[in-house]
């Protein structure tokens, strides 16, 4: 440990306090967490403090991604710690490697090797536990492959379990599948977030599931009953009422969502309303990344065995039939599309990315914003919304411009 190691650090800048930017503010750390947080003028810094000052920046709390398939061209699946270090170029502190529905053996497997790797990665950002979004999913709705969905039955969802060990974090569930309702209270039981998707569950499906312990919903407005006209030519004009009228009116429940730049996943006019309805602080933003986030366009392989497609011209992914498959977005243009693109202030999509998922996560009392005690999770965005450093626990684990800190 050198001596700067031990000495505190205050970054003075544009700084995120209790959900608003303030331009004269400070953040001073010592160690692996946060002394102090707030106006310039009422933090008391040590006179044996190094200072980084940034006057134009936005300095915040790190980015937490509850939801992200694979990054850098590492897979969830076999490489998370490959994952750890290239999601903190994207200002990501703290993630879920998250396994989409492949054979149940296979993901028995993947999810040991996560377990074995969660927690603080050298040079990235932490690995906060297993996502298993699948295998008991409603195969007609999102980009999985419908032979992987399998039956919610108590050896899957055990076999499940003790593969994850104590790190299983998230569990996404559509609550009208088979066994799916004491799939929820068994997951529940042992300390994991349900999340309800990939779903067409009805009212009473979605009154079961909140009773058995969910109390999330994952990326709503994707892979849930599309808004069409019914087939039938006796259609009455009844409305019927979905997974996704019933989380937006749900004071008790959180949900993520994804934007990206061109609002193909979400539409604007819908991001707003779930913003309306749920407030920044429950409604957690999401990259929905895949292993060829941050690769050259071309042709992919998923880890499940799809053919993935990516351009240039646009941050999603694509089934190689056109259909929405993720994206290949960063957690600060996820932040940046928000600002820009679905046109909601930069203090509110930072709440989104930080305050949020650390709430549904139950981990907001050490992360997602800055204040005394919390861990030195820190991202300093510069005036475009690009990643300058990243720090977790107070080490600098990103920098466009490391000689900052030196």
């Amino acid at each position: 440990m050198s001596a700067d190691d031990v000495r505190p650090l205050a970054i003075a800048g544009r700084v995120l306090i209790d959900r608003t930017v303030t331009d004269e503010g400070v953040v001073l750390l010592a160690g692996d967490k946060i002394l102090a947080a707030g106006p310039r003028g009422g933090i008391e810094i040590p006179a044996n403090a190094r200072r980084v000052d940034v006057p134009d920046r936005i300095i915040s709390p790190g980015f937490i991604d509850v939801h992200i398939h694979g990054s850098g061209g590492c897979y969830a699946e076999d490489d998370p710690v490959g994952m750890a270090r290239h999601v903190a170029s994207g200002g990501c502190t703290y993630f879920l490697p998250t396994l989409m529905t492949n054979e149940l053996s296979a993901m028995v497997d993947s999810a040991a090797k996560i377990q074995a790797a969660s927690g603080p990665v050298s040079d990235g950002a932490t690995i906060g536990g297993v996502h298993l979004e699948g295998p008991f999913l409603n195969p007609r709705y999102g980009a999985q492959r419908p032979d992987f969905v399998v039956e919610a039955t108590p050896d899957a969802v055990e076999v499940l379990l003790e593969a994850s060990g104590g790190a299983l974090a998230m569990v996404t569930i559509a609550p009208e599948q088979s066994g799916a309702i004491e799939a929820i209270r068994r997951f529940a039981a042992a300390g994991a977030v349900v999340s309800l998707g990939h779903s067409d569950a009805t009212q009473a499906d979605y009154a079961a599931a909140r009773s058995a312990g969910a109390t999330h919903v994952t990326h709503l407005f994707n892979a849930m009953v599309p808004r069409q006209l019914q087939e039938s030519n006796s259609y009455d004009g009844t409305r019927r009422v979905g997974l996704e009228e019933l989380a937006l009116v749900d004071d008790d429940l959180t949900a993520d969502i994804l934007c990206d730049s061109a609002c193909a996943h979400v539409n604007e006019a819908l991001v707003k309303l779930a913003l309306r309805c749920k407030g920044a602080a429950n409604l957690a933003l999401i990259t929905d990344a895949m292993y060829a986030a941050g690769l050259e366009p071309g042709v992919h392989q998923m880890s499940d065995g799809q053919e993935l497609v990516t351009s240039a011209d646009e941050d999603v992914a694509r089934l190689a039939g056109g259909w929405l498959c993720g994206s290949v977005m960063s957690m600060s243009s996820a932040v940046r599309n928000l600002a820009t693109v679905a046109s909601v202030p930069v203090d509110v999509a930072l709440v989104m990315a930080t305050e949020a998922p650390a709430s549904t996560l139950g981990i907001f009392d050490r992360k997602g914003s800055l204040a005394a005690g919390k861990d030195a999770d820190i991202t300093v965005l510069d005036p475009e919304g690009n990643v300058q450093h990243t720090l977790v626990g107070g080490q600098l684990v990103f920098s466009t411009e490391p000689e900052a800190f030196r």
